[in-house]
């Protein structure tokens, strides 16, 4: 079982804790392929399933369930039942479930419960849920999908129950969607690709289709889709941010998540912490409140 150091502040734990956890995790669960391929523990993700971590394991003295929604082929459940987490896992994606249910047998004599539905219309009673997880997830509901998601994780949450939500960040004013399922790959390997990289995505379990969907969230956006949405009180933060070397690299010659070893090097120089000018992602900590105020989130100055 891993030890957590509850003491540390999430953005801290990042640094110095988890990074060679998670490295040594994902060979585990993917099998020796995963020296070589990320199986998208990219760079960022390092940072954002650490402060999951960090956030709600200082939250709470003993072990509870943990809901993790939208998480696809992650290694985060897995990772949450080595802390000796019972978990449960939502997606869409039937095949995510049932790859969900084949590691975490693996991993713990009680398997993970898999729950087959739309973030947006939760199957979970009212205030029922005491914890919850949704990393890089929520930017890939279509339309105002997002609003709705964020709605019915404030509906499901206890009373003082706490959510860790992470999405990609814009450096515009406004946010952005992306529409093309290539979007975010460097130009040179769509060229070189094209045809066949629909086939490496289903073999390599990256989640694409025709159909992707991502919204790039400005802070504004966060506060009024996110948290106001949630009715959830923000309790904490950390943005991070790519050096320019690293950003270099994923636009224009390997895309992100792709090479295991220089994705766990790259993520030891990311910049993480409140200040920061221009990120690329928040992870954030909200708090469900009976009566409590809604904080915003602060700008990033």
């Amino acid at each position: 079982m891993i030890a957590i150091d509850k003491s540390e502040s999430p953005a801290s734990f990042v640094t110095t804790k988890m990074a060679k956890q998670l490295f040594l995790h994902n060979i585990r669960i993917n099998g020796v392929k995963a020296v070589i391929y990320s199986y998208g523990l990219s760079d960022s993700r390092y940072a954002e399933y650490a402060g999951a971590v960090g956030f709600l394991s200082r939250e709470t003295g003993k072990a509870e369930t943990v809901l993790e929604i939208g998480c696809g082929h992650s290694i985060l459940p897995t990772f949450w039942q080595r802390l000796g987490i019972e978990v449960i896992v939502l997606d869409t994606s039937r095949m995510a479930l049932r790859w969900q249910k084949i590691k975490g047998n693996k991993i713990a004599e009680r398997a993970v419960e898999a729950v087959l539905a739309d973030m947006q219309y939760l199957p979970f009673r009212h205030e029922s849920i005491m914890r919850l997880s949704c990393i890089s997830a929520l930017e890939h509901v279509p339309s105002n999908g997002d609003i709705g998601s964020a709605s019915e994780i404030g509906r499901v949450l206890k009373v003082n129950g706490i959510s860790v939500i992470s999405v990609p960040l814009t450096t515009r004013n406004e946010g952005c969607c992306i529409r093309h399922w290539g979007g975010e790959i460097p130009p040179l390997i769509q060229s070189l690709l094209h045809f066949c990289l629909p086939v490496v995505f289903r073999a390599l379990r990256v989640d694409r289709t025709s159909s992707y969907f991502e919204r790039l969230f400005s802070l504004e956006d966060v506060c009024k889709r996110i948290v106001i949405s949630s009715k959830c009180k923000e309790e904490d933060y950390f943005v991070l941010k790519s050096g320019s070397v690293a950003k270099a690299l994923h636009e224009k010659i390997l895309p992100q998540g792709s090479l295991t070893v220089l994705e766990y090097l790259v993520a030891r120089f990311l910049q993480i912490g409140k200040g920061i000018t221009a990120p690329g992602a928040i992870i954030i900590e909200l708090k469900k409140h009976r009566h409590g105020e809604i904080r915003q989130v602060p700008e990033n100055r």
